[in-house]
């Protein structure tokens, strides 16, 4: 008996709705406004989690996850034909994640370097005679009881003297203006090459992606939670932080670790952690195997290398820091190779957008992407020669400021590509300044170049939080946005404008109220070494060191042989973008969990190949949904009940 037939029911056709609409500007507006506001009280006053600290923060997706999943259940139950599109909530978490990048370290360091040069001086540190003669009066506050009021406190009846602070803030937030143009020009000529030609995975925006798809079936518009696995993912993550949430309350409670001890390879050794973070698991499970893979095995050859060079007495810095001379040089040894060999492989590329900019070629079609080519190449330049131009005018000569300049270009690109390739959550990689003051050298340096160079710790200092990398995932998200995307603009810069005006304004505001002394961190002990370390260059001043040279050219020796053998053998599994991950920050604490990751999706393919992979994807949103939660959870609680004395969750 021949079956029956069923009809197909027909999908639902909805009218198209533009992706840069009111309520997604508006939406995203007021993620990134809690974004200016939680990114420093998470920071500095209430010590909990941090909310902005990384390439895919919870201050973004905990938001993200109430308007995608829970507000939009509520419209969908309200009005059908109303819910957020697919391409509203990409806006909205695009404008969120750009914005990221500025509230906690990228403003904090800004504002803790304008008003510390005039606070800090005392007769030991000689910040008077070695300094001050050097600084340019409208980069810093020089009124020193304005500086002394914003650290300690204003006096009972005194106002904000918000004059002291007008110029240097027009001047600085000028240079964030351009440093905000620069990156996005920059990913915008990057964008075709990164997500079209080399078709690269973009593994941090899966989840995202995937919270914004609108499942017709199943109680939630996003399909993957409607999956038992998916649950049981979610239970595994936020369980031990639910547990251990007792423990805020009542400390003798027993709490489940996240840290399995050390595994100790032998005197002179690093010891390799053994950390369990179900957000990193769920995030390395989208990573190229070879990738992952990659990361793991120079990370255990950086790790040789380490125990040999210290047996025999090499001077190898800190070890597993973000300050480790060994891996910050070999990582920019690598980098060296990479950005090169990047620009090379996208050489048609590239020549396409230079024709387009400057000969308007019609047959080069750039009415798709996030700006004309024109444009981009132009804004790309301009930004470029306003960077240098503020450089030099603030000390640099003109030399320094160009090998400073490229050097930030060739670090900007390479975190942006380990966050897009990798999905390292943070990649902390080495300093533009420091490679400047050795490549240089200080004895071919005057001191205005070095008190110059002392303050760009502001828009190139903590490099978790590199605008260029947000960016960089965003243009993943653009596929969907279709006639919108050169529109995209007008939201990236609404949510820079909110986020750096907002976070300045209640950085100087609070500091005013209660003291920014008492903040510790970034507004004293950092923001003074920054200074005390141009102090001590100036008085004395040394050569490039052979040591930190040796350390770059085995990084650059090691990638161009990774190139080499995978050129001669196709099937060659290294791939030469694990060096320079392996060197990042805190690369040491996530190991273990990229290795467990790594693992589990080898293991899965070997099993039941792309399909099993794909059945089991939910768990591995689960795991970074469920932390996402707890952490949101976390921030609840401890602002309700340890205002001032939170639990931080963070990786590291």
């Amino acid at each position: 008996m021949a079956e029956v037939q069923q009809p197909i029911a027909e999908p639902e056709i909805r009218p198209f709705r533009h992706a840069i609409t009111a309520r997604s500007i508006a939406l995203g507006t007021l993620c990134v406004t809690f974004m200016a506001w939680g990114g420093h009280y998470t920071r500095h006053i209430g010590h909990t989690t941090k909310m902005a600290q990384d390439h895919l923060p919870w201050g973004v997706m905990v938001p993200f996850f109430i308007i995608a999943v829970i507000l939009n259940k509520v419209i969908q139950a309200i009005r059908p034909g109303a819910m957020l599109t697919r391409a509203e909530l990409l806006v909205i978490f695009a404008m969120a994640l750009i914005g990221s990048a500025l509230p906690s370290y990228f403003m904090a360091h800004m504002i803790a370097n304008i008003g510390a040069p005039y606070y800090f001086p005392s007769s030991e540190n000689g910040w008077v005679t070695e300094l001050h003669p050097y600084l340019v009066d409208w980069a810093v506050v020089t009124d020193v009881t304005a500086a002394k009021w914003f650290y300690e406190g204003l006096p009972r009846g005194a106002s904000i003297p918000w004059g002291a602070w007008f110029i240097p803030l027009t001047w600085r937030l000028s240079l964030v203006g351009a440093v905000a143009c620069f990156c996005y020009c920059m990913v915008a000529i990057f964008r075709k090459q990164w997500v079209k030609n080399e078709r690269l995975s973009f593994p941090l925006m899966k989840l995202p992606m995937n919270m914004a798809d609108e499942e017709p079936r199943g109680f939630f518009t996003a399909g993957f939670m409607n999956q038992p696995v998916f649950w049981i993912g979610f239970a595994f993550a936020i369980f031990p932080i639910m547990w251990n949430m007792i423990g805020y309350f009542t400390p003798i409670f027993p709490t489940i670790p996240r840290d399995f001890g050390l595994i100790q390879l032998g005197r002179d050794f690093p010891p390799i952690e053994t950390r369990f973070y179900p957000l990193i698991i769920g995030a390395s499970y989208f990573v190229e195997l070879e990738v992952s893979g990659s990361i793991i095995i120079y990370f255990l050859f950086l790790t040789f290398q380490l125990g040999v060079f210290r047996r025999f007495g090499f001077e190898t810095g800190p070890l597993r820091a973000d300050t480790s001379d060994f891996e910050n040089w070999q990582g920019l040894g690598a980098l060296f190779v990479l950005i090169p060999w990047g620009l090379w492989t996208a050489r048609g590329h590239l020549r396409d957008v230079v024709r387009k900019a400057f000969t308007r070629d019609p047959t080069i079609d750039d009415t798709q992407e996030m700006l004309s080519y024109r444009s981009a190449v132009f804004g790309l330049i301009l930004s470029a020669l306003f960077i240098c131009a503020w450089s030099v005018a603030s000390g640099m000569t003109v030399y320094v400021a160009f090998v400073f300049v490229a050097l930030v270009i060739i670090v900007w690109l390479g975190i942006s590509k380990i966050s897009i390739e990798t999905g390292l959550i943070s990649s902390r990689i080495i300093h533009a300044q420091f490679a400047t003051y050795h490549i240089v050298g200080l004895t071919n340096m005057n001191p205005q170049s070095i008190v110059a160079l002392a303050l760009t710790y502001t828009w190139h200092r903590d490099l978790k939080t590199v605008l260029m990398a947000p960016m960089a995932n965003a243009t993943k998200l653009f596929d969907d946005v279709r006639e919108d995307r050169g529109r995209m603009i007008l939201a990236v810069a609404i949510a820079v404008a909110v986020v750096v005006g907002g976070s300045a304004y209640y950085a100087i505001a609070s500091g005013y109220q209660t003291g920014a002394y008492n903040y510790g961190g970034i507004y004293a002990g950092s923001v003074q070494a920054v200074f005390d370390r141009g102090v001590g260059y100036i008085r004395d001043p040394f050569a490039m060191k052979r040591h930190l040279a040796l350390w770059g050219l085995i990084g650059t020796a090691v990638t161009v042989a990774n190139m080499v053998l995978r050129y001669i053998y196709p099937a060659f599994p290294l791939h030469p973008i694990g060096l320079v991950s392996a060197t990042s920050y805190p690369a040491n604490r996530t190991i273990f969990s990229i290795f467990f990751a790594w693992f589990a999706k080898a293991a899965i393919l070997r099993i039941g190949g792309i399909s099993l992979y794909r059945k089991a994807s939910p768990f591995f949103f689960g795991m970074m949904l469920g932390y996402f939660v707890g952490v949101g959870i976390s921030f609840v609680v401890d602002t309700i009940w340890f205002p001032d004395d939170g639990h931080s969750l963070a990786l590291y």
